[in-house]
C-alpha cells in the first residue's frame, strides 16, 4: 500500500481493507533471497580461508575463533569503560546456559536494568524508570543491534524483532552514557551485537524444549577468509502459553556480510527478516487471579487478541580508518514493518517504513595521554499508514478509522575526553535534537496535529582510575523525549504532550575483568514534565501527558564474583525510588508501576567441566503501586529456580532449568494508572507457576 495517498476517509478505509488480508502477509520474496543468498558469500569465504594461507591457517580452529571472540569482546568492554556514567556488558554465554526466551532472561543479572516477564515473550523493560506508564511494548530506551537503531524513529520499541539465540554480546548504556549512540531519552541505549563470520563456529545448531508447548529450533553458519566474513543464523520457536491465549510463535532470520576492501576500509551489510505471532490474554483482576489464574481476560480468546508482526530489515555500515586514532563511520538503515494487531476495542492495521542514516568520527589527539573527540550526525524517519476496525471474531468489521502517520527525528552530538594525568579523564559533551510530529487523522480532521520539539542536552563527566585497576565516575546530564504515536491521543481541545526534559545526576564505582566484574551507581533524575497517564482535577483521564516535577532516584548494584576455583556468585540489585514533587493532583505520592526494590542472585558452582549448578533467587520484598493516587498496591514475592549445564564434549553441550520450584502464585508485573480509587481492576499480569526446560547445542569444530 502506497503512503501518503491523498484521498477521503471512506475511499482510504475501504480500500486498506481490501488490500490487507486477515491474517499478516508473509514477507517478501526479495529480502528472503537476499538474506539467503549469504549462505553462498559465507561458503566463498571458508573456501578463501583455504585457498590463501594465513598466520592462523596452522593454528586449532577452536582457538583462533575464541580469540577473535575475546578480541571482539575486549574491544566492547574498552568503549563502555571509556564512558564517564553506567554500563553493562552480557556476553551471550551468560545466558546461552539457561532458557534464553525473553529479553528477561537475557538482562537477569546487567546492573540496572529492570525487566519482568508479562506473558510469551512479553516483557515490562525498563531503565530508571524510563516508559514507566508503558503498559505495551517499550519506550524510554532505544534499542539499536549492531550500533544501529532498531527502535522507530517516534521512539517506539518491540522485543519481537530480537532473537537470543543469534547474539554475540549486549552492550547497555544507561541515560547519558549513550549519547554518542544519538540516544536521547532518560533510560539510554540498549544495543544487540550480533556474530560475524570471523569470530563464530563454521556450523551450529541448537534445539531446546519445556513446558506449556516450548520448543524452539536454532541453526547458525559462519565463515572468514580473506578480506570477506559472513554469518546467517535461522530460529524457529512456538509455546502454547500456561494462559489462555498466551502463546506466540516466530521465525527469525539474520545475516550479516563484511568485506575488508583495504587495510584501512571496511564494509558490512546487516540483512534481518522476522515473522512473529504473539497472542494477548490481557491483565487480570485480583478476584479473577483468585477464581482461575490461566484464564485470559473475558472476550480476548474470542477476538483473537493477538500482536501480529512482520519485519524486514537492511542495513549497512562503512567504517574507514586512515591512521591509528582516527575513525569514521557511516551507517544506513531502511525497516519495513507489518503490524496486524486485533485487540478488545477493535483490529489495528498498520504498515510502517523506517529510513535513516548516521556519521560518526572519532578523533585521538593523545601523545600518552587521552585527548579523544567523538562527533556525529544522525537522521531517522518513520513513516507509515493504519486503519481501524471493528473486531468481529478476530476479523475486520466495519471500519473505523485511518491515519497516516511522519516522525522525523534529527541529532548532532559531540563528546570530548581530556586526560589530567595518567588517571584522571574529564569529559564534556552536548546534543541536539529536533523530533517532529505529524498526523493526518483523515476519519477525524480535527485530531490531527504537526508539532515540532527541539531539545538541547549537555552532560559533564570525571572517570578516574584506582590502583588496582577499577574505575570512579560521576557526571550530570541532560535528557529529552518525545512521546510516540502509540500514546499520543489527541483530541481538539488535549493537544500533544510536550516533551519530557530531565537532569540526572550520577556516581559511580566499577571494575570489570576477565574473572572479577562489579558496578554500584547512585543516581538522582529532577524530571520536568514526565510523560505519565494522567487525571484532571475533576479525575477525568487525560491518556499520557506531562506531570508537573517528579523525581527519579535509586541504586543500582551488580556483580559476578568468583569464590575459590569452582564457585562464582552473580548478583543485580535495583532500588527504585521514583515519587512526584509537590504535584497538584497526586501532591508527593509515590509513582506507580515499578517494583521498588529487585533483586536476582545465582551462585554457580562447577562440580565439573560435564556438569555445572547453579541456584538462583528472585526477590521482590515490598509492595508496588498500581495506580498514582497510592491506594492500591500489590504484595512482593520470593521465587527460586535451579539451573544445571555442562559441556558434554567440544562439540556438545546441554542446559536444564527448572522454574519457580515452589510453584509460587505471584504477580508477575503490573499495568500503572493515574487513581484506582482503592478498588479492584484489571491490573495484574499473572506470573508463571513451575516450569522446566532442557537443550542441546551443537557446534561444529
Amino acid at each position: 500500500m502506497p503512503l501518503f495517498r491523498c484521498c477521503d476517509s471512506s475511499v482510504c478505509l475501504s480500500t486498506a481493507l481490501s488490500l490487507r488480508s486477515i491474517a499478516p502477509a508473509r514477507p517478501p520474496k526479495v529480502l528472503a533471497a537476499a538474506i539467503l543468498s549469504l549462505l553462498p558469500a559465507i561458503t566463498l569465504a571458508q573456501q578463501a580461508d583455504g585457498a590463501a594461507p594465513t598466520l592462523t591457517q596452522d593454528l586449532d580452529p577452536v582457538l583462533v575463533e575464541a580469540e577473535r571472540l575475546r578480541i571482539r569482546t575486549e574491544q566492547s568492554r574498552a568503549r563502555l569503560d571509556a564512558r564517564a556514567g553506567g554500563t553493562a556488558l552480557v556476553e551471550a554465554e551468560d545466558f546461552r546456559s539457561g532458557r534464553a526466551s525473553t529479553l528477561t532472561d537475557m538482562l537477569a543479572f546487567a546492573p540496572g536494568v529492570y525487566s519482568q516477564n508479562r506473558h510469551g515473550e512479553e516483557v515490562r523493560f525498563s531503565i530508571r524508570g524510563s516508559g514507566i506508564q508503558r503498559g505495551f511494548l517499550m519506550r524510554g530506551v532505544q534499542l539499536m543491534q549492531d550500533g544501529i537503531p532498531l527502535s522507530t524513529a517516534d521512539g517506539s520499541g518491540d522485543y519481537q524483532a530480537l532473537d537470543p539465540l543469534a547474539l554475540e554480546m549486549i552492550e547497555v548504556w544507561r541515560g547519558a552514557n549513550a549519547l554518542e549512540y544519538g540516544a536521547a531519552t532518560l533510560g539510554g541505549a540498549v544495543n544487540f551485537v550480533t556474530p560475524v563470520g570471523s569470530s563464530a563456529a563454521p556450523a551450529a545448531a541448537r534445539i531446546d524444549a519445556g513446558w506449556y508447548g516450548q520448543r524452539r529450533g536454532h541453526v547458525a553458519f559462519g565463515g572468514a577468509g580473506t578480506g570477506v566474513d559472513g554469518h546467517l543464523a535461522l530460529t524457529y520457536g512456538e509455546q502454547d502459553g500456561w494462559r489462555e491465549q498466551s502463546g506466540y510463535r516466530a521465525t527469525r532470520l539474520s545475516g550479516n556480510v563484511g568485506m575488508q576492501w583495504t587495510p584501512d576500509l571496511e564494509a558490512r551489510i546487516y540483512m534481518q527478516s522476522v515473522d512473529s505471532m504473539l497472542q494477548m490474554p490481557g491483565s487480570l483482576s485480583r478476584q479473577a487471579i483468585a477464581q482461575n489464574p490461566r484464564q485470559a481476560v473475558t472476550g480476548y480468546a474470542q477476538q483473537n487478541s493477538s500482536n501480529n508482526y512482520i519485519l524486514n530489515r537492511l542495513a549497512a555500515r562503512v567504517t574507514w580508518i586512515p591512521q591509528i586514532g582516527r575513525e569514521v563511520s557511516s551507517a544506513v538503515w531502511f525497516t519495513d514493518r507489518d503490524r496486524y494487531h486485533p485487540m478488545i476495542w477493535g483490529i489495528l492495521d498498520q504498515q510502517s517504513i523506517d529510513t535513516g542514516f548516521d556519521l560518526r568520527t572519532t578523533l585521538d589527539f593523545g601523545d600518552g595521554a587521552t585527548r579523544r573527540l567523538i562527533a556525529g550526525v544522525s537522521a531517522g524517519r518513520h513513516r507509515g499508514e493504519q486503519a481501524r476496525f471493528n473486531n468481529n471474531g478476530g476479523r475486520p468489521g466495519m471500519a473505523t478509522g485511518f491515519d497516516v502517520f511522519d516522525a522525523r527525528r534529527q541529532a548532532l552530538y559531540a563528546e570530548y575526553s581530556h586526560g589530567v594525568g595518567q588517571a584522571l579523564i574529564l569529559q564534556a559533551g552536548a546534543q541536539a535534537v529536533r523530533a517532529q510530529r505529524t498526523l493526518d487523522n483523515r476519519t477525524s480532521p480535527l485530531d490531527s496535529y504537526d508539532a515540532i520539539f527541539d531539545g538541547f542536552n549537555p552532560k559533564l563527566g570525571m572517570l578516574y582510575a584506582l590502583a588496582d585497576g577499577s574505575q570512579l565516575y560521576a557526571n550530570v546530564s541532560r535528557s529529552f523525549e518525545v512521546a510516540p504515536f502509540g500514546e499520543t491521543a489527541v483530541r481538539a481541545q488535549l493537544p500533544p504532550p510536550n516533551a519530557q526534559k530531565a537532569t540526572t545526576f550520577e556516581l559511580g564505582w566499577r571494575r570489570r575483568s576477565a574473572n572479577v566484574e562489579w558496578e554500584a551507581t547512585a543516581y538522582r533524575a529532577l524530571i520536568d514534565g514526565e510523560l505519565l497517564a494522567l487525571t484532571d482535577a475533576n479525575g477525568i483521564p487525560l491518556g499520557t501527558a506531562n506531570a508537573e516535577r517528579t523525581i527519579h532516584q535509586g541504586v543500582e548494584l551488580g556483580a559476578s564474583l568468583p569464590i575459590g576455583d569452582a564457585l562464582r556468585l552473580r548478583g543485580n540489585y535495583l532500588w527504585n525510588d521514583f515519587l512526584f514533587d509537590d504535584e497538584r493532583n497526586f501532591g508527593d505520592n509515590r509513582i506507580a508501576g515499578i517494583a521498588p526494590h529487585q533483586l536476582r542472585a545465582e551462585l554457580e558452582w562447577k562440580i565439573a567441566p560435564q556438569l555445572a549448578v547453579a541456584p538462583m533467587i528472585e526477590w521482590q520484598p515490598v509492595a508496588t503501586w498500581i495506580d498514582h493516587a497510592n491506594t492500591v498496591s500489590q504484595s512482593g514475592y520470593t521465587l527460586f529456580h535451579l539451573r544445571a549445564h555442562g559441556e558434554l564434549s567440544a562439540q556438545w553441550r546441554w542446559f536444564a532449568e527448572l522454574r519457580n520450584l515452589t510453584d509460587r502464585n505471584y504477580v508477575a508485573t503490573t499495568l500503572a494508572v493515574a487513581n484506582a480509587f482503592g478498588r479492584d481492576g484489571g491490573y495484574y499480569f499473572p506470573g508463571d507457576p513451575r516450569s522446566a526446560y532442557v537443550g542441546l547445542e551443537w557446534k561444529f569444530r
